[in-house]
């Protein structure tokens, strides 16, 4: 039988296209439905006439409607059929969805569930505590201590009836059970939290009266889930006692990764809105009435909601403001499970799996369980290494007390190899060997082998390779996911700018053991990589129309001094860049020479990875001289004769035999030059170009700031003003060598 000419029986009319779509008119659907006897269309027809609300009729006021399906070959999951429908004056359209509730013939439209319509309601605690229970039992990922031990201040639930609860500050003295903490907008005003002077009231008890609508909801959520204690960071931690809370926000780590649930007041942007107020709002679903000759089939249509998984920021700002804020970044990130109170739906994410209400999120996986993932697949690698290198120090080391190996000198085929005699006497004089360069080296699935050609017997042996160059190595895939998530950070919004490295310090505490030195957001394992992010846009709209904030948040070569959202080079892999190998061998990158930087960072604090008090970058490498340009741009809003502030150039002079020329490179500035205050930089000022790697270089200046001391270890300050790369084509195509008359010398930036 021949497939309707319009919906074609809501079956993509080829295999190769990416999706089901097609459009139609209000009277093309009726003759497709009505006289052509199509089943589809008449359900489409009925689901588009049942959603008619008094300001608009199906027949009178819609000019066009488009209907596409995603195929899931094409995508992670299967999407269900929606319509856009275009009215005939300037309305917006109006989007629905189509679904199932019962097992039909259209695989174009999708099984999905009700919405509960509050999260409180029991539709909605069975829909959490159904995933609560299967997370626990088969999500290898989120497994953690059945009960772990409790923060130092909790919140004591009780209730008699799971209606009329009691709250009081709870302080147990190493006392464990499951506990759930929330994530929340604090808002403009905050009337509920914990003070020296009312400490004593709130283990008293919190009168619920003076509870705000956000934290009562979590707590009503928290006994219907059936755990008595909640963690709330404006209630358990006293919020005028500084040394109290620098302590407890240097747990955060700990405090959010053992909860057995965050609940993450997800579309509320302050303590007092709840949900209760927007669930209203939302247009009920519609359950399609058809006729019998269709078939039992139940088909649902509602209008589609909003995901933060595919909006844009001022999407998330509106509908979504805690995913904006910066916060509640770690504590989504850090938690095993979060479920968060949307506008109109429950989200469920979980290091395995994240779902919604709707169906319209149906995912095996979350930023939380990527950043987990990375972080575990390094812990495994690093094990596996550290268990394998041990397993050669006992091998060398029985080599080297083995009386019974004779070797001939003239017999070279028994003759050790330089590489083993090497790593055989360090282990006779060395508690551990920490790389060995090993012979006859094999490489399978599951392990690597060495071939000990004393004995003819195949041993562990370690793969930590010898670094004969640093350039050789790639960058670590650690280094490439924290990179991803600081490009993510720097985007949030903040109360306190200041709280910037420790509302981040939760996840480096999580990787500190897996890493070295932690400088300020950036790490000293990585510092080659790290010290080239780069700031794509300026943020004019700040206090200081731009320029460099005066408060000091950080170091100048660390990305938290910066206002504006920035971002690393993600083609940049290594330090062996071929584009520029014929300079390699004659100028000083910093990022190949590790050895070249040192690093001291004074932090205030018991928390080393909090606040920074002080630090300085000492990179000795290959410098040179360059000025400062402006880009003046006829159609720059600011009017005739003014710079642009965010586009800037360095200009460096380059020999050629007898001549010297002068190029201009492009130039990415940290924060808006020509602002006025103590950051500003006047146009053709002397700068200096530091080479990290061989296409990327900071630019310095002379320390100017108040903060900044003018001579740190017997020579004059700098500080990082942005940086600059060479485009491969002025390499390749003009041989242009931008370090041409350099010279390797050592700065001291701060």
């Amino acid at each position: 039988m021949a497939r309707c000419s319009l919906c074609h029986d809501l079956v993509r009319r080829d295999e190769d296209d990416a999706r089901l779509a097609f459009n139609f008119t209000p009277q093309e659907l009726v003759r497709s439905a009505f006289y052509k006897h199509c089943d589809s269309c008449l359900v489409i027809l009925e689901g588009l006439r049942q959603s008619e609300k008094p300001d608009w009729s199906w027949q009178r006021d819609i000019r066009r409607v488009y209907a596409r399906c995603h195929d899931k070959s094409r995508s992670s999951f299967q999407d269900t059929l929606r319509l856009e429908i275009y009215f005939v004056d300037d309305r917006p359209k109006l989007d629905l969805e189509y679904y199932s509730l019962r097992p039909h013939r259209w695989k174009s439209i999708q099984p999905r569930t009700s919405i509960s319509g509050h999260p409180l309601s029991t539709q909605a605690v069975d829909w959490v505590s159904g995933f609560l229970k299967q997370c626990k039992l088969k999500h290898v990922s989120c497994r953690q201590a059945a009960r772990p031990l409790l923060p130092k201040r909790v919140l004591l639930l009780n209730s008699d009836n799971g209606e009329n609860i009691t709250a009081r500050l709870f302080e147990p003295i190493n006392q464990r059970s499951p506990y759930v903490s929330l994530s929340h907008c604090w808002g403009k005003r905050q009337n509920c939290i914990t003070t020296r002077k009312n400490i004593a009231k709130r283990i008293a008890g919190v009168p619920w009266k003076q509870i705000p609508q956000t934290f009562r909801e979590a707590m009503q959520l928290t006994i219907k889930l059936g755990v008595r204690y909640i963690w709330i960071d404006s209630l358990c931690i006293v919020q005028d006692d500084a040394e109290d809370w620098e302590v407890q926000s240097a747990l955060m780590s700990e405090i959010y990764q053992n909860a057995v649930l965050t609940i993450a007041a997800t579309s509320s942007s302050g303590d007092n809105e709840g949900s209760s107020k927007r669930i209203g709002n939302r247009a009920p679903d519609i359950e399609v009435a058809l006729p019998e000759d269709v078939g039992t089939c139940r088909i649902g249509v509602r209008r589609p909601l909003d995901h933060f998984d595919v909006q844009t920021a001022g999407g998330l700002l509106d509908h979504f403001p805690l995913l904006t804020r910066g916060w509640a970044f770690q504590e989504r990130l850090l938690s095993p499970r979060v479920l968060h109170i949307c506008e109109f739906e429950l989200v469920w994410e979980c290091r395995e799996a994240s779902r919604c209400e709707c169906g319209g999120v149906s995912q095996e996986k979350s930023p939380g369980g990527a950043y987990h993932h990375a972080v575990r697949a390094q812990e495994k690698e690093q094990h596996k290494i550290a268990r394998l290198n041990n397993a050669v120090r006992m091998e060398a080391m029985r080599l080297a007390r083995n009386d019974d190996v004779q070797r001939p000198s003239d017999d070279p085929e028994t003759e050790l190899p330089p590489p083993y005699e090497e790593a055989i006497s360090r282990a006779s004089t060395e508690d551990s060997i920490t790389s060995a360069i090993v012979y006859g080296l094999k490489i399978s699935d599951d392990d690597i082998f060495a071939f000990d050609v004393a004995s003819n017997v195949p041993f562990h042996a370690a793969i930590t390779p010898p670094v004969n160059e640093e350039d050789t190595q790639d960058c670590p895939e650690l280094v490439f996911h924290f990179h991803r998530i600081v490009e993510q950070y720097s985007t949030l919004k903040w109360t306190k700018p200041s709280d910037r490295l420790v509302a981040f310090s939760g996840l480096c505490k999580r990787v500190q053991h897996l890493r070295n030195n932690y400088l300020a957001g950036l790490w000293s394992d990585s510092i080659g990589y790290d010290l080239i992010w780069r700031v794509e846009t300026i943020n004019l709209n700040t206090a200081d129309n731009g320029a460099r904030s005066p408060e000091y948040r950080g170091p100048t070569w660390s990305w938290v001094s910066v206002d504006s959202p920035i971002s690393y080079w993600t083609d940049i892999i290594n330090f062996r860049d071929e584009s520029v190998a014929m300079y390699r061998a004659y100028y000083t990158a910093a990022g190949s020479h590790p050895d070249n930087i040192a690093m001291a960072v004074t932090v205030p604090g018991a928390n080393p990875f909090g606040s920074v008090a002080s630090a300085i970058l000492t990179i000795e490498a290959s410098s040179n001289i360059g000025v400062l340009r402006y880009t003046y741009d006829p159609h720059w809003l600011g009017g005739a004769g003014k710079h642009d502030p965010v586009r800037y150039k360095i200009e460096v002079s380059i020999a050629r035999g007898d001549a010297i020329e002068s190029h201009e490179i492009p130039f990415e500035a940290d924060y808006s030059l020509g602002a006025e205050g103590e950051s500003h930089v006047p146009a053709d000022s002397e700068v200096v170009l530091l080479l990290i790697h061989p296409q990327v270089c900071l630019v310095l200046r002379p320390a100017q700031r108040v903060v900044a001391p003018v001579v740190v270890n017997g020579g004059p300050a700098w500080e990082r003003i942005g940086h600059a790369r060479i485009p491969e084509a002025f390499v390749n195509y003009y041989s242009i060598d931008w370090m041409s008359g350099s010279e390797v010398r050592k700065f001291h930036i701060v």
